[in-house]
């Protein structure tokens, strides 16, 4: 086992846990969703996006427009803000797991557009996953932190719809959209999408901004750049196996943190839905092996070799960036 081999397994496990806390920053900054979702977003992929375009400008003289990786930052911010609503309504690790669903998912939209079925594994996966949120959602009670347990499943839900959504017009953008590029356009979309829901919020998407503004700060930072620069090193080095067992450190981690801290539970039926959601997760990411080129570009075998994916892709349910090229 070399150094560099542990170097990005510890990467990944820090990576993991850095998300797996990220419940802890969302409610701790007392802040609103809104707020939150804002942070996280702007801070983190606004930072790495502009400094993308200034190293586009410099290096290669152009910045092409890419209409599918403006829409396809849409979606991730959409993702994220659904993310943070289903944090502030139900328990930390079911907010944690829903939207990991996504890479399983995205196979449907693919296959939508394809007009045919998804292949017969992939099916199974999905209705594994499927069997595992309805044992969630019929157990659902009061046990989260918030108002509606019910209501942050839907949260959940939807943030796992926009993120398959991401990853599938990642999947289809033309492989001359540059990793800078479709950084830099996805973070200017995420950050204008995000605007609206903290300026229509009126005062209650501010509250607490004053005394919050730290934790809002780690968000950013921790959760964006420093998860997204530990993934993509972890990335080089790790099989897709590999890394889809470390991710799933999150949404158990989270899980631990809101029945330590946050006297949250999950119930005998939710526990047997979020371990079935956890197995699928875990056996999309088998089916893909990872092969690192010379160049240290990252190829996958399957499906056949497309454009890169974007930092944040790697970053948020990181198990897609091994699953999807």
């Amino acid at each position: 086992m070399n150094k560099a081999y542990i170097q990005a397994f510890l990467a990944a496990v820090i990576a993991a846990l850095l998300m797996g806390s990220l419940c802890v920053f969302v409610r701790e900054s007392a802040c609103s969703a809104q707020m939150c979702s804002f942070a996280r977003f702007s801070i983190g992929l606004l930072l790495i996006g502009t400094t993308g375009v200034a190293l586009i400008c410099r290096h290669r003289g152009s910045l092409k427009f890419s209409a599918m990786a403006f829409v396809s930052g849409i979606g991730i911010s959409l993702c994220i803000l659904f993310y943070f609503l289903a944090i502030k309504e139900t328990s930390a690790g079911i907010a944690a797991l829903l939207p990991a669903t996504g890479p399983l998912f995205s196979a449907v939209w693919i296959s939508l557009l394809q007009h045919h079925l998804p292949p017969r594994r992939d099916g199974l996966l999905i209705l594994t996953a499927g069997l595992g949120i309805v044992l969630v959602s019929l157990f659902a009670g009061n046990s989260g932190s918030g108002q509606n347990d019910a209501l942050g499943i839907i949260y959940g839900l939807l943030s796992g719809l926009f993120y398959s959504l991401y990853i599938m017009l990642n999947r289809l953008m033309k492989p001359e959209v540059t990793l800078l590029q479709r950084t830099f356009w996805q973070s200017m979309a995420g950050s204008l999408v995000l605007l609206v829901p903290l300026l229509s919020g009126g005062e209650a998407a501010w509250l607490n901004l004053s005394t919050g503004w730290l934790w809002l700060v780690g968000i950013g930072v921790c959760q964006g750049v420093g998860v997204l620069l530990l993934v993509a090193y972890a990335m080089r080095h790790l099989s897709s196996l590999e890394f889809g067992i470390v991710s799933c450190l999150e949404p158990t981690e989270a899980a631990v943190i809101g029945c330590l801290f946050y006297s949250e539970t999950l119930r005998t039926g939710q526990l047997c839905g979020f371990l079935l959601v956890l197995v699928a997760i875990l056996a999309k990411a088998a089916m893909y092996r990872k092969v690192v080129e010379p160049t240290g570009e990252l190829i996958l075998s399957t499906p056949p070799p497309a454009a890169p994916d974007s930092p944040e892709n790697m970053e948020f349910y990181s198990e897609e960036e091994k699953s999807n090229p």
